[in-house]
C-alpha cells in the first residue's frame, strides 16, 4: 500500500497560525493513537462550535498537512509512528547554557545541561557552575540563578569533564549554536578536547521547516507549535527540553516519511 505525506517541501505561504493549527492536528492524532479519515480529523480539530461543517474544513486541512502527516487508504496519520527520533543507532544531544553575558571571553558559564536521546534511552545532565566571578542582578532576574546558588558549584572545567562522556558519538541539537559552542570550543579547548561532533541549529531548521515565521526565537518556535507556557525558561534543562520539543516536530517536518539521521537533515553545519 502507498502511503505518502501530503506536503514533503513547507510552503512560504503558510503563516505563524498555520503552524500552530498544523500542530493541533498532530496532537490530536497522539491523543486519539490511531490514523482518523480526513473529515473527521478535519471536523474534531477545526470546525468550530456553531458554524456549519462543510468542504470548507476538509480544505483548510489540506492547507495544513505538512511533513509531519501520513496520508493512506486508512486515514491520516503521523510519520512519527513509522520511525523514531532520533532513528535507532543515533545518538543527539540538546544542549543548553545560561551564563553571566553574551561574551565568550568576558562572561562565563552559570549552568549546563543536557539531554541524550539515544535507541530509546534517555539520559539529563544539569549542573550548575560556579563562575568564579559575580553574577550580574540582571542575570540573576533572567535566568533565577543568584550568586549564592552557585557558591558551591564545581568550576566549568569540572563540569565539563564529567559531561564528555555523554557528547561521544552524538549530533548536537542546539538552538542559537553559534552562541553556546563560543563558550564552550574554548573551555574544552583547555581540557584538551576538540569539539568536532556534527551540529544541528534548530534556527537553521527553522528556516528551512518554518518559511513563513520572520522570528526564529525559542519562543517564537514554541508559540509556533503552540507549546503554550514554556517551563524553566532562561535555566539551561527548561530551554533544552523546549528546543528537544521544537527539534521533534521539524524533524518529521523535514523528513516527511523518508528516515534519516538528525546530521542529515537539512545539513548539519560546522562551528
Amino acid at each position: 500500500m502507498m502511503h505518502e505525506s501530503p506536503h514533503p517541501y513547507p510552503r512560504h505561504s503558510m503563516s505563524p497560525t498555520h503552524y500552530r493549527l498544523s500542530t493541533r492536528l498532530a496532537r490530536h492524532l497522539r491523543n486519539t493513537g490511531k490514523r482518523l479519515p480526513e473529515e473527521a480529523l478535519a471536523e474534531q480539530v477545526l470546525a468550530a462550535p456553531g458554524l456549519p461543517k462543510g468542504a470548507w474544513v476538509r480544505e483548510l486541512l489540506q492547507d495544513l498537512l505538512d511533513g509531519r502527516f501520513e496520508r493512506g487508504e486508512a486515514g491520516i496519520g503521523l510519520w512519527e509512528w513509522q520511525y523514531a527520533f532520533p532513528m535507532q543507532g543515533d545518538a543527539i544531544v540538546v544542549l543548553d547554557l545560561e551564563t553571566t553575558g553574551l561574551s565568550p571571553e568576558q562572561n562565563e558559564i552559570i549552568e549546563l545541561a543536557m539531554v541524550r536521546l539515544e535507541n530509546g534511552q534517555r539520559t539529563v545532565f544539569e549542573r550548575l557552575v560556579n563562575p568564579g566571578v559575580f553574577i550580574p542582578p540582571f542575570i540573576s532576574r533572567l535566568t533565577g540563578i543568584r550568586n549564592e546558588d552557585v557558591q558551591d558549584a564545581a568550576d566549568i572545567y569540572t563540569v565539563l569533564q564529567e559531561a564528555l562522556p555523554l557528547l561521544k558519538d552524538a549530533t548536537l541539537v542546539i538552538q542559537n549554536a553559534g552562541f553556546d559552542l563560543g563558550f564552550l570550543q574554548p573551555r574544552l579547548k583547555r581540557l584538551g578536547y576538540r569539539l568536532d561532533n556534527p551540529v544541528v541549529d534548530t534556527i537553521h531548521w527553522a528556516r528551512e521547516a518554518l518559511p513563513g515565521l520572520s522570528k526564529r526565537g525559542l519562543d517564537s518556535l514554541a508559540w509556533a507549535f503552540d507549546l503554550g507556557a514554556i517551563s524553566g525558561r532562561h535555566r539551561a534543562l527548561g530551554d533544552v527540553e523546549t528546543t528537544l520539543q521544537v527539534a521533534y516536530e521539524m524533524y518529521y517536518m523535514l523528513t516527511a516519511g523518508k528516515p534519516a539521521l538528525v546530521r542529515q537533515v537539512a545539513a548539519a553545519r560546522a562551528f
